[in-house]
């Protein structure tokens, strides 16, 4: 069987933030792979580092921010070494974004066509009929009736999901090989999280582009994603093909992500299992398993020492001191 051809390779990456009262580890150390035309999940709750890492790939930090160590290696090339000509030529065009808050995204003061011609005024060679002719067809490409006429409103006069399907025309509008999706169905309803999802899944096929697809739920992600990173507190704690992490789970925080979504099979008496607790404080990191406090699992070596990412089958990884019980208790 041919092997697919790397596209993006992240390798020991850390981001911090500094503020008065120090460092805050938004990232610590991450490693993964994405393929040519893979789709692949990063999951976690708020504040586990899923956004800063997928930011760091566009240089998009804040200032506050600073990426610590680490690779991010575009087509082999390392895109943090890149100049920032070299970047800014890399952003919109090769690789795209769609950010979480297309209301915030998108500039009420001109027009959806005035927007999406930015874009291709920057990065391609086409004159203004051309960006015209090609702006009308990503609209209708994301299920945008009327065109023509839906170009020259303002983002304020579409619903939410419309905004985000602008969105998508926008970052589609170069032909990217990256797509990174930062929560595109946050604050939409389930139909309209449905259709933007199987939109995703339609154009992926078409024009054979890899995408990022981040989200705190990992029902989001069942349908469209080949490979699932799930994230807890700036580290992955576990990683793998999508069916191995939702039927064969090995984390105790993936477990309990899986445990608090609904199940329309399940009894309507039966009630939701949250994880106890919360996150950990980012800047006050203590030693240990991050998870540890939570954990229903925890052991002494949890909270004095970090588990190591190992490999339980080929391409699936976990965090956990549990799966080396036997070991530990020797």
């Amino acid at each position: 069987m041919k092997q697919k051809e790397v596209l993006l390779e992240v390798k020991d990456l850390s981001v911090s933030f500094f503020n008065k009262t120090g460092e805050v580890q938004a990232v610590r150390g991450i490693n993964y792979t994405l393929h040519k035309g893979e789709v692949l999940g990063i999951v976690g709750e708020s504040g586990s580092g899923k956004s800063v890492s997928s930011h760091a790939i566009l240089r998009l930090t804040p200032d506050s921010g600073k990426v610590k160590s680490g690779e991010i290696l575009f087509e082999g090339k390392d895109i943090l070494k890149m100049s920032k000509k070299e970047i800014r030529e890399l952003r919109g065009n090769r690789i795209a974004m769609i950010f979480q808050d297309p209301m915030t995204s998108l500039d009420p003061l001109f027009t959806v066509e005035y927007q999406m011609n930015e874009s291709l005024k920057k990065h391609t060679n086409l004159d203004a009929a051309a960006r015209k002719k090609r702006i009308i067809e990503l609209l209708e490409m994301v299920g945008i009736n009327q065109p023509e006429r839906r170009a020259k409103q303002y983002p304020y006069e579409f619903s939410g999901g419309m905004r985000q399907r602008v969105m998508i025309a926008i970052a589609l509008s170069c032909d990217p090989q990256l797509l990174i999706a930062d929560e595109p169905t946050t604050a939409l309803d389930v139909t309209i999280q449905a259709q933007i999802i199987d939109l995703l899944k339609e154009l992926k096929d078409k024009l054979g582009m890899a995408i990022i697809f981040i989200t705190h739920d990992l029902g989001v992600v069942s349908d469209i994603c080949d490979k699932i990173i799930v994230m807890y507190a700036g580290k992955i704690v576990e990683s793998g093909e999508k069916r191995r992490i939702f039927y064969q789970q090995q984390h105790p925080y993936t477990k309990g992500l899986l445990a608090s979504v609904p199940d329309v099979d399940s009894d309507v008496s039966e009630k939701l299992k949250p994880i106890k607790g919360n996150p950990p404080d980012m800047s006050t990191l203590k030693p240990g398993c991050a998870f540890a406090p939570r954990c229903n699992c925890a052991m002494q070596i949890c909270v004095r020492e970090e588990p190591p990412l190992m490999e339980m089958e080929e391409e699936h990884e976990a965090a956990c001191w549990e799966l080396l019980k036997d070991e530990v208790n020797k």
